[in-house]
């Protein structure tokens, strides 16, 4: 979701898969400007000074009266301290949210404000989006919304297992937005140490906390007139949580230590692997964020439920990397469960072209040869042997880090919500948290 809208907001209907688009507007009712209407498309300022973006000619109405805000849920209406001040329904309010229509009343002015909601369809389908490509019906369907939603501010939830290109489509649509020229920064909340998180998202000024030896910009204020890409937002403690829905509902961010409150304009698109709403139902990822988070929600699917593009994608890494697969590999693709989705594809494709660069048949080896070595070393997780030796390392490398999950995924070469994620797949329980003061990056 916005938080200074600079475009249409979108919403996605789960039950019919249809784009909706929400439209506001204010209009004057009464007063010198009567007949006036604009179209709220970001914060707008109402009063009599030259400054204000709808302009009152009421001598009792202040130069800065009112700011309306246009919001997913909402126009959001604050007297910016008025003299007069404004009044709705008989009594003078302070902020307030519309849900649907009100009449404002500022001195002899009246003003209505309305939201309308238009039905866009069903968007239609499509081959790619970016670089992200597939056949099946699931990934046209996706990359058809995903294209329609681009151009807008709204945010994006991407739910889906780890390795499945959540943060190839997340960079697809920083490109596709209007703000492409400007940062796209990625935070893994899985990868940052919980004592270091908050500095990260929100920056810190120097002297705030032990080690604060200068200022530091955090990443809303890096991405300002961009993207923020949160990774892994299920990983986000409890503790944290309101604050990062004050900075998506207030469009500021206070650094940890600091008295003043900077604006920011950011996209932000949020990916997990985690089911969320029942994080909701347990307690430990708030309902509120959940609802700011989840405007356009979008599952992306497994690669084995998109068997079909299987095939199409091992090809196209085959050529990003200017060879051809191994004559027969391609049917044994076909076989394979994929439990690390199209990282898992992406990389078993790699080894192999690294195994056979010139095709097994130049290599002189017999089908029964090159299938046992592909299968051995391309596809080495297809098989329980495979599995337990990965297991193994991946616990003992944990172990000689003192069970430090940080330290641990940086040595593994893996993020750290890969990591945990490895974990619950072997059914080990996470181990308490030692002392994990060094951050992965982030």
């Amino acid at each position: 979701m916005p938080l200074r809208p600079g475009g249409p907001l979108l919403s996605l209907d789960p039950r019919t898969g249809a784009l909706r688009q929400r439209k506001y507007r204010v209009e004057v009712l009464t007063g010198a400007a009567a007949g006036t209407a604009l179209e709220l498309s970001g914060q707008v300022l109402v009063g009599s000074g030259a400054e204000a973006q709808l302009r009152l000619n009421d001598a009792a109405v202040s130069r800065m009266h009112l700011e309306l805000v246009p919001k997913p849920e909402g126009i959001r209406v604050r007297d910016l301290g008025s003299t007069n001040g404004t009044q709705i329904a008989g009594a003078r309010l302070t902020e307030a949210l519309i849900e649907e229509e009100a009449v404002l009343v500022l001195g002899a002015t009246r003003l209505r404000v309305t939201i309308a909601e238009e039905n866009l369809g069903r968007p239609q389908a499509l081959p790619n989006f970016g670089p992200a490509i597939g056949e099946s019906p699931a990934m046209r369907q996706l990359f058809g919304v995903l294209a329609r939603v681009a151009p807008s501010d709204s945010t994006v939830m991407l739910l889906g297992e780890t390795g499945t290109g959540k943060d190839v489509l997340t960079r697809a649509l920083h490109e596709a937005s209007h703000r492409r020229n400007q940062p796209l920064v990625v935070v893994d909340c899985a990868a940052v140490a919980a004592n270091l998180i908050e500095s990260d998202l929100f920056g810190h000024v120097k002297g705030s906390f032990t080690g604060a030896v200068s200022d530091r910009t955090g990443a809303f204020e890096q991405a300002d007139g961009g993207t923020l890409f949160l990774d892994e937002v299920g990983e986000l403690p409890l503790e944290l949580q309101p604050r990062l829905l004050r900075v998506l509902e207030r469009g500021t961010v206070r650094r940890v230590g600091d008295t003043r409150d900077r604006s920011v304009d950011v996209r932000v698109v949020a990916a997990t692997h985690r089911n969320l709403e029942a994080m909701v139902r347990s307690g430990t990822f708030r309902e509120d964020l959940y609802f700011r988070l989840a405007v356009v929600t979008l599952q992306v699917p497994s690669l084995k439920e998109r068997g079909g593009d299987v095939k199409l994608l091992a090809e196209h890494f085959a050529r990003a990397r200017g060879a051809e697969l191994p004559e027969g590999f391609l049917e044994l693709l076909a076989a394979h469960p994929w439990p690390g989705n199209v990282r898992e594809l992406r990389n078993a494709v790699e080894r192999a072209l690294a195994l056979f660069p010139g095709g097994h048949r130049r290599l002189g080896l017999g089908d029964d040869e090159a299938r046992s070595q592909v299968i051995g070393a391309a596809l080495e997780r297809a098989s329980a042997p495979g599995v337990q030796g990965e297991r193994e390392r991946v616990l003992a490398v944990l172990e000689a880090c003192g069970g430090n999950q940080t330290l641990a995924a940086k040595k593994l070469g893996m993020a750290r919500g890969t990591l945990i994620s490895r974990l619950e797949q072997y059914g080990v329980k996470r181990p308490r948290k030692g002392s994990e003061s060094e951050p992965s990056g982030g």
